[in-house]
């Protein structure tokens, strides 16, 4: 069967998205309204059509010390159908997390 395969970003990219981008408070208590959880702070959500109808939500974060960083495809091989692969790109071009050439190439 032919389908749309997300390898997403790697782990220690996630990492680096959980270090370093901006959080907002969600889930007040209930008695003090403090919050009680924090998500990350997406900006932007831009889905790209990669396989008749699926492929990946590419979200925009910003940055704590300023700046935004924002999810790109890095490679898209083929495999029974399309595998994307998920780096981060900063706006000056900068990219985070590159997936290496034998990781893509074992897909």
């Amino acid at each position: 069967m032919r389908m749309f395969q997300m390898m997403g970003l790697t782990s220690e990219t996630e990492k680096y998205i959980d270090e370093n981008c901006m959080k907002v408070g969600c889930n007040p208590c209930p008695h003090c309204g403090q919050h009680t959880s924090e998500r990350l702070l997406i900006l932007d959500v831009e889905y790209i059509d990669s396989f008749y109808g699926d492929g990946p939500n590419l979200h925009t974060y910003r940055l704590k010390q300023g700046g935004l960083v924002k999810e790109i495809i890095q490679a898209e091989i083929w495999s029974s159908g399309p595998v994307c692969f998920l780096c981060l790109e900063l706006t000056d071009g900068t990219r985070i997390g590159e997936w290496s050439k034998e990781e893509i190439g074992r897909a």
